[in-house]
């Protein structure tokens, strides 16, 4: 597994940060197909979302929404990029910032399972999934995941760290009952 530190300016628009940037680009160079449902106004991906109507994604549903049409349509990409908002407050405020009401269900997705479970089925074998949050949880190898790389970057004292989390698929999922 790769491992590295950067340190960089934040921004609420976590690919114009340029390590992080660099990192999305390299592995999107290689992909023919990708997915983004979180994507707000970057256009990189081939197939992009965001939940407010203002941006220029693609699609405007819900993330859960969004990927399960593509799963539907037997879409099958070769990265996914997924930059959510990072905190509950986070996702408050999205909500709030298009006029929809934030309810108690929507404070429970925090972890996304939902989300990282269709993103994990449309992606082919190998195929990489980007991960970008506060933490290193992607989505893991009981959904046939390994980690491939780890960029942490540093923001400075009063911000907290960008993890970007790269996993690859191994396999469409593990039976660890065997």
């Amino acid at each position: 597994m790769l491992f590295s530190r950067k340190w960089a300016i934040p921004s609420k628009d976590t690919f114009s940060i340029q390590p992080i940037g660099s990192l999305v680009k390299r592995y999107l160079a290689k992909a023919e197909i990708s997915v983004d449902p979180f994507a707000r106004n970057n256009e990189w991906a081939a197939y992009t979302n965001d939940l407010n109507p203002k941006t220029t994604a693609g699609h405007h549903l819900p993330a859960v929404e969004f990927l399960q049409m593509l799963k539907d349509r037997k879409i099958k990409a070769d990265v996914v990029i997924f930059d959510p908002p990072y905190s509950i407050r986070q996702v408050k405020e999205c909500y709030e910032g298009i006029g929809r009401e934030f309810l108690q269900t929507d404070a429970q997705n925090g972890n996304w399972s939902k989300e990282k479970r269709l993103c994990a089925e449309l992606l082919k074998p190998a195929g990489v999934f980007l991960h970008f949050g506060w933490h290193s949880n992607g989505i893991g190898l009981k959904h046939g995941f390994i980690v491939e790389e780890i960029l942490l970057v540093a923001h400075g004292r009063c911000h907290y760290d960008t993890i970007c989390t790269v996993e690859r698929k191994i396999q469409s999922t593990f039976d660890f009952n065997e």
